[in-house]
């Protein structure tokens, strides 16, 4: 009953919508579909309302409801809501909110990142980077990932984690921890995932992604090839 009564609120509105214009209106048991000029058009039914203009077109329907123009677009729906614009994106969720704009801002259950390419935590980036995706050379942490173990190279300390190195810089002020290339002669105990071995020059190594190790007694070391 409430559906039906939606769905009439809503057809009154889109008439209305429609009204200065000759609009052609056909209704079946299906629901009611009118059509106006310069491409506008109005569908209801059992399942919900579509409504289509020049700058673009909403729908509602059981599950939730869309919208999209000429700077984006809005959803909403049973599992959260997500908008496009010009200037960036928002999202809402089961596991916390993402806003992400020019300088980029998100935050969720597991707290919030902070601006740019810096991000409060490993977990904060992962929010907004989604599974699966690989973080990118350069990015920068408040804070290193829980796992990460001191290693070292040429009098340096790194930071490192299953194929990800960091080391500690000074941006606006405050230390963070900014991922780096794999740094040359830096020993690892374990490999990361998906390495697979080769030979170059009659030497045998573990190339893993883009990275070379050679192993030695303390275990795989950093070699950059030439």
């Amino acid at each position: 009953m409430r559906a039906r009564k939606s769905t009439a609120f809503l057809m009154l509105l889109a008439a209305a919508w429609m009204a200065p214009l000759d609009a052609q209106v056909r209704s079946t048991r299906r629901g009611t579909v009118a059509k106006g000029e310069e491409g506008r058009a109005v569908a209801a039914g059992p399942r919900g309302v579509a409504v289509k203009g020049e700058e673009g077109y909403a729908a509602a329907g059981r599950h939730g409801a869309a919208a999209r123009g000429d700077e984006g677009y809005a959803a909403v729906g049973r599992r959260g809501a997500v908008v496009q614009g010009e200037e960036g994106y928002g999202r809402v969720g089961p596991r916390g909110a993402v806003v992400a704009g020019e300088e980029g801002v998100a935050v969720g259950r597991r707290g919030g990142v902070v601006v740019g390419h810096r991000y409060e935590s490993y977990e904060a980036w992962k929010v907004v980077a989604g599974v699966g995706a690989a973080i990118a050379v350069g990015t920068m942490l408040a804070k290193p990932p829980k796992a990460a173990a001191p290693v070292s190279a040429s009098g340096s300390t790194f930071y490192y984690d299953n194929g990800t190195y960091y080391t500690r810089v000074i941006s606006d002020g405050a230390t963070v921890y900014q991922v780096v290339e794999p740094p040359a002669g830096v020993v690892i105990t374990t490999l990361p995932a998906g390495c697979s071995p080769v030979n170059v020059g009659g030497v045998a190594y573990s190339k893993c992604g883009a990275t070379h190790y050679q192993k030695v007694s303390a275990g795989y070391q950093v070699v950059v090839l030439q």
